[in-house]
Order: C-alpha cells, then structure tokens, then sequence
C-alpha cells in the first residue's frame, strides 16, 4: 500500500505499509518528510512527527513483533490545520497510554534507560488513542500544526 490522494470529506492522505525490519525507518522518515513537503508543513512539525514515528516504531519492532511477518499500516492524513496519523500492526497488543511517564528530572546518570519515545509521542502529539481491535493494535494521534 502506498499512495497519496485528496479523500473524501477533506484532506490530503498518504497510505504505506512497513515491514517490522528496524531497516524501515529510512522509508518512514521519507514518507513523512515527501508529505510533509508536499503539503508545506512546518519543518518543526515534521521534525516532532518524525522523532515521535521513530521511537514508536523502533519500540514496536524491537518488543512487539518478533516475527519478520509482522507489518505496520500508516496514514498520514491533514485535514486544514490537524495533522492525523494511524498505525496499525499486527504484533502484540500493547497500549501505550498504559506505560508510566519516565523519570526524566533526575540526574542522567542515575536515569533508567527507555520510556522516551512515549514521552515524546505524549507532549509532541496534541491526542493519542489507542484500541485493540480485530488482532490489531490501532493507534491514532493527531496534532495542530498551523
């Protein structure tokens, strides 16, 4: 799946799919920059949406699927000023809005490695959802970017 179309209702979507290979990052963070530009997003945004794809996917990959059968399904969609993204995957299930906000005022020695790329997705992001559905882990997170 890869395209990039007006929708119905409003909007401009880009649609891909990923393999669970760590690999993978280099095509996320050309989608997101290709849409990006082509949609004359701010670099900021860009730059926050694409730390927050990282992390998220990196995390999956590395703890959710551990079979190279696994893929992820994204939906980049901006609708005016709201940016929405959609993943799908079929590893297994896990809530992120579960996981406890890390330690981050303490010294960094002193700090446990991990839980940053969370904290990132929950102040860079202005909602997250998420659902298990149908085998699924479905997540939705939207930010304002104009």
């Amino acid at each position: 799946m890869n395209k990039q179309e007006p929708q119905g209702g409003g909007g401009i979507v880009s649609a891909f799919s990923l393999k669970s290979d760590i690999a993978e990052l280099k095509v996320l963070a050309e989608k997101v920059e290709s849409f990006g530009f082509d949609n004359d997003i701010s670099p900021k945004a860009v730059f926050e949406l694409n730390l927050v794809l990282d992390e998220l996917f990196t995390n999956l990959v590395s703890y959710g699927c551990h079979l190279d059968s696994h893929s992820f399904d994204i939906l980049l969609k901006l609708d005016g000023d709201v940016l929405l993204v959609k993943i799908e995957d079929d590893g297994k299930p896990f809530n992120p809005l579960d996981t406890a906000e890390p330690e981050i005022k303490c010294d960094c020695t002193e700090r446990k490695i991990g839980g940053l790329g969370i904290h990132f997705m929950r102040k860079m992001m202005d909602s997250i959802e998420y659902i298990w559905e149908d085998g699924k882990n479905k997540l939705k997170l939207t930010k304002k970017i104009q």
